[in-house]
């Protein structure tokens, strides 16, 4: 959908999604993890590559020598197991490996916003930045409000306003309200606390 127009209308909070269970929505606009993905099987390729040319070279009495696999059997055969470097290699190794089990089993941020809608079945996305130009054309319509500002981390939106009125306290309530309005309406499928900072004239 375009971010500047086709919001979806008022969705109450309470409407179920029940074709996507509890988290589906969320889960269906996770980003997959491609990039680590594409080096991990380029790596993994790589050494499966070579280790079938060396096998298959010296199978046919010709054998190719990428790789100096004598000498690091020789160094294997002669280094105990307490060696430091023997520890360090180890070591190297299994913090590649959890991190990339780290990146495997923590989904990244996508860049769409799940949103209810009236249809327990449907689900739509949201571009971030259109969500959060939303909130801040919502704060700018409040009395009082010279200019707005609004960005998203993650499930946080951050909301700045600034104005010329000396009360900053009654102000951020109305604004406070309007933009949780604004959020209400728009349902994101998950909670998006809401940030926000008043600064009055200097």
């Amino acid at each position: 959908m375009s971010e500047g127009r086709g919001l979806p209308e008022r969705a109450p909070r309470f409407v179920p999604m029940r074709g996507f269970g509890e988290g589906g929505a969320r889960r269906a606009f996770r980003p997959s993890r491609g990039l680590p993905a594409a080096v991990a099987a380029l790596a993994l390729l790589g050494i499966g590559g070579l280790t079938a040319v060396h096998v298959v070279s010296a199978l046919l009495g010709l054998p190719v020598k990428l790789v100096p696999y004598d000498q690091w059997a020789r160094w294997a055969s002669t280094t105990a197991w307490d060696d430091g470097r023997v520890l360090a290699v180890a070591s190297a190794l299994t913090l590649l490996g959890l991190v990339l089990i780290l990146i495997a089993a923590v989904p990244g941020r996508g860049r769409m916003v799940a949103l209810r809608t009236g249809d327990p079945d449907l689900v739509v996305g949201l571009p971030r930045r259109a969500l959060a130009r939303a909130l801040r054309a919502r704060a700018n319509e409040v009395d009082g409000v010279r200019d707005a500002g609004a960005r998203m981390y993650g499930w946080h939106a951050d909301v700045s306003v600034r104005t010329d009125l000396r009360d900053t306290a009654a102000l951020g309530q109305r604004v406070r309200a309007a933009v949780e309005d604004e959020l209400a309406r728009l349902a994101p499928a998950h909670h998006v606390a809401l940030h926000l900072r008043v600064h009055g004239p200097s």
